[in-house]
């Protein structure tokens, strides 16, 4: 995981899906990051090329703030459409 004082992961479908190597979504537009070698960021590419965009999610000070996914590249970047926040305490 990369450094940094904050965990940079995000989820989908409550799956590690990767890590953003630089900020967190809090606007659309292109974000870097580095997928997560398991189920999470394998079906959100599955997902992704059979039925378009998905949420996903990362927490930050205990709630999840949610994304719309647009697209990953290949080159590690993820196209985000919006970003909400989400009042869950888990």
């Amino acid at each position: 995981m990369p450094s940094g004082s904050e965990p940079k992961e995000f989820f989908f479908e409550e799956q590690t899906a990767g890590y953003f190597e630089d900020q967190l979504p809090s606007a659309p537009g292109q974000y870097r990051y580095i997928p997560f070698p398991g189920p999470g960021h394998l079906r959100l590419v599955e997902a992704l090329t059979s039925s378009g965009s998905q949420h996903c999610y990362y927490m930050k000070e205990g709630k999840k703030h949610y994304f719309i996914v647009l697209r990953a590249s290949s080159h590690g970047i993820l196209l985000v459409h919006a970003h909400t926040r989400v009042e869950v305490n888990e």
